[in-house]
């Protein structure tokens, strides 16, 4: 068939026709198509437009790009052509919202470049307070890349834009190397899930990215706002991502009704950063489920927490639980303001969970949490503490109890406190290793402490004295036990508190006598049971 070139009006660029009766759909071309755009009738001959990779130029359809014109109505017709979409470098105006129907399914909306110094990229804003991007019922599988989205047209534009991207309807969009910012409600808004997020930045947004089920985020930072990123469904996975500055949360896991379920997500390598809360408390990571849907089988692993900054004038904690089950947080590097705490600036907790079952805190090294580093609190059961390391935690900031690196408030808790490392450097004699409401429903064991405090465990129903508390740990050089500090008597095992063991004994195995109301430990050498001072019982 016969070709003609033919000088675009807009971009002045030649481009090349091809004669034919078909669409690019396969339907048969009309003159109501001919739009001189991507369809012509010359000489009663219908040609179509020659596309690369199946993509028009939004400036054919008389988009500007200069900053300065609405190109709303261009951009609209080229998304209605159903074919992919390329933007030249620019900044493009969008007040009247771009709607992508279901039958842009599959194709691209494509930017020059997403260089947050916005070198050579495609820029698409507003100055209105409205929407971008609106994806409508059925749509799937769009991808959107090399695209900035700024809800203001200037820096200091007293208008900003609401959304960037409204996907309600809209599943499996893929972003990849789209940067978001300034939009005054959210930067991504979905409630379709399977979301592919990869190489994107999302900057001062109040709710920078709400994320639905089943979707996969990597090598992302979501920064600034009231909450950077917010998961509102389940079986999400995180990989290489930042989520820092925050004014309420860095990030949020929270099911988006009591219809919605919130299980099976997957975290690692995450980095969160500074709260920015102000004189309110803040908490960088809020699990937080509801009456009918809880929080569920979350893992969080290999990940860095830092709460560091000295400018902030801020108390803030880093993981807050709350009806939720089955949170598993492992192999965290955790750095609180430790010795750096003020009055008004310090580190709260590491964890504090509430209405929460079955929490599994393991590998952790825990640094400069400012008092008590795991709270415990109530109607939470079924803690498991294993292998931690917690250094200078419940200092500086913390009095009396507030020093207890770990704080079991819920009676018969069962909390099990397993292998881990309690040490102070400081000298300070506040910081403590737990407290326990009930000392009955604490499993600890292989524990090693170096503080100067006397109290290693605190039982507050006997107080009377030292002897009173549960004190310390033990380790072994050889087949001897030596203590940690001068001041406690090391031991190692809780048994029930009722009746002494009289097999499987190892030496200086710990015991509660509740008749006596006092611990004893098993001398093996002498198999003699005795009390801190050495004296037999």
């Amino acid at each position: 068939m016969a070709t003609i070139e033919l000088n675009d009006p807009y971009t002045g660029e030649w481009t090349v026709f091809l004669e034919t009766t078909k669409t690019y759909h396969g339907a048969d071309i009309t003159d109501s198509m001919c739009d001189d755009i991507i369809y012509k009738k010359i000489n009663d001959k219908y040609y179509r437009r020659v596309l690369v990779d199946d993509t028009v130029n939004v400036k054919w359809f008389g988009a500007k790009g200069d900053g300065t014109t609405d190109d709303s109505a261009a951009i609209q017709k080229a998304i209605s052509s159903l074919h992919s979409v390329r933007f030249d470098p620019g900044k493009f105006i969008i007040n009247t919202p771009i709607s992508i129907p279901q039958a842009f399914s599959g194709l691209s909306i494509i930017g020059s470049s997403s260089d947050i110094w916005e070198v050579s990229s495609t820029i698409l804003t507003t100055t209105a307070s409205g929407t971008i991007f609106k994806g409508e019922q059925g749509l799937n599988t769009a991808k959107i890349s090399n695209i900035v989205l700024d809800g203001k047209l200037t820096d200091n534009s007293a208008v900003s834009g609401a959304i960037a991207m409204d996907f309600t309807y809209g599943g499996v969009l893929n972003l990849d190397r789209v940067v978001v910012k300034n939009f005054s409600e959210y930067g991504l808004y979905s409630k379709e899930g399977l979301l592919r997020i990869e190489n994107c930045y999302f900057r001062n947004n109040k709710i920078g990215a709400q994320i639905y089920s089943d979707s996969t985020i990597s090598n992302s930072e979501f920064t600034e706002g009231d909450t950077p990123l917010r998961l509102v469904a389940g079986g999400n996975r995180l990989v290489n991502v930042w989520c820092n500055n925050g004014k309420v949360s860095c990030l949020d896991l929270q099911p988006l009704d009591n219809a919605t379920g919130h299980q099976n997500t997957s975290i690692t390598n995450l980095y969160i950063g500074e709260v920015k809360s102000g004189s309110s408390e803040g908490y960088a990571i809020r699990i937080i489920g509801n009456d009918t849907k809880r929080v569920q089988q979350v893992q969080i692993s290999n990940s860095f927490f830092v709460h560091a900054d000295t400018q902030n004038v801020a108390v803030n904690s880093l993981v807050y639980i709350d009806k939720a089950d089955e949170i598993i947080l492992n192999g965290i590097n955790v750095l609180g303001q430790g010795l750096y705490a003020t009055s008004n600036a310090y580190t709260n907790h590491f964890v504090q969970g509430i209405n929460s079952n079955r929490i599994t805190i393991t590998s952790c090294v825990i640094n400069g949490i400012n008092k008590n580093a795991i709270y415990q609190g109530t109607n939470s059961y079924d803690w498991e503490i294993f292998n931690n390391t917690f250094n200078n935690c419940g200092d500086k900031i913390a009095v009396n109890d507030e020093g207890a690196n770990i704080y079991v408030l819920t009676a018969m808790g069962r909390t099990s406190v397993l292998g881990n490392k309690f040490l102070i450097s400081s000298g300070s004699n506040v910081p403590y290793a737990a407290y326990v409401t009930s000392v009955e429903s604490l499993n600890w064991d292989n524990n090693f402490i170096a503080y100067p405090n006397a109290i290693i465990v605190k039982d507050p129903t006997y107080t009377a004295g030292v002897e009173n508390n549960f004190s310390g740990s033990y380790y072994r050089n050889g087949a001897h036990f030596k203590t940690v500090n001068s001041t406690a008597l090391t031991s190692s095992t809780f048994e029930d508190g009722y009746t002494r063991p009289t097999k499987n004994l190892r030496n200086a195995q710990f015991f509660y006598d509740n008749t006596i109301k006092k611990p004893i430990w098993f001398d093996a050498q002498n198999s003699q049971w005795k009390d801190s001072a050495g004296t037999v019982v």
